[in-house]
């Protein structure tokens, strides 16, 4: 019995042991993964846009208001703005949106913007043609530049009942410095 006993407390503090390890050691891992920031404009440098005046083969009657937010990573010197708050479109509608951003330091700075969209799940939906988030975008000090972005919602997105109460969208574009 006395065995059984020495065995479970073994085993018991061995595995207390562990966890406590990984939990200790998670956070310098996330370091060290985050500081090769892998996003998704890593897999689309240089990229070419062979049709930037792709159209949707339909446009429905179906209208979708989106809203767009923009956020500078707080470590660049820049401000970065829609010039349209939020927009409604039809599905399949080709719609061009502007941002404007700006070098507020005193050097040169290449940054690249990431994107995400809500609900995440209509990011299969989305269809950029042209979109300054695919190149990197370099500004000198004090230079604003307008950035543009040239999109549809592709039309099966009505026939997916995953969104049939799906009234609006949110674009959200953030800016980080370049590191290559």
């Amino acid at each position: 019995m006395k065995n059984k006993k020495n065995r479970f407390l073994i085993f018991f503090i061995f595995n207390t042991i562990l966890i406590v390890l990984i939990l200790v050691l998670s956070f310098p891992f996330y370091k060290i993964i985050k500081k090769f920031n892998l996003q998704d404009n890593d897999f689309v440098k240089d990229q070419v846009i062979i049709n930037p005046e792709t159209k949707s083969p339909e446009i429905l009657d179906r209208l979708i208001e989106i809203k767009f937010v923009a956020k500078v990573d707080e470590l660049l010197n820049w401000e970065f703005n829609p010039l349209q708050d939020k927009i409604k479109i039809r599905i399949g509608e080709n719609k061009t949106i502007k941002y404007e951003g700006k070098n507020l330091s005193d050097r040169t700075i290449t940054s690249t913007a990431n994107f995400k969209i809500e609900p995440e799940a209509a990011q299969a939906y989305l269809v950029k043609t042209e979109c300054f988030c695919f190149i990197e975008q370099t500004l000198k000090p004090g230079e604003s530049q307008i950035f543009t972005m040239i999109f549809y919602i592709e039309p099966s997105l009505d026939s997916d009942w995953y969104f049939d109460d799906l009234k609006e969208l949110v674009f959200i574009y953030e800016f980080s410095e370049y590191k290559s």
